[in-house]
């Protein structure tokens, strides 16, 4: 699997750090990816373009 490195914001970092820790998982690794995973599976359920974009508005991605 290729990796990839993340710049992130160390103010996010923490509250990631933190709600991985309060929610049992093993790494901070394995939290983020549990979340992305579900973000993409959220996008990949989108039945048309419409439906994507306005997903993608209501979460703040695009305006």
């Amino acid at each position: 699997m290729p990796k990839l490195k993340l710049k992130i914001d160390s103010d996010i970092y923490e509250k990631l750090r933190e709600l991985s820790e309060r929610a049992g998982y093993s790494s901070l690794e394995e939290f983020v990816m549990h979340l992305i995973e579900k973000e993409v599976s959220l996008l990949d359920e989108a039945e048309n373009d419409d439906e994507l974009k306005q997903r993608l508005q209501g979460l703040g991605y695009i305006s």
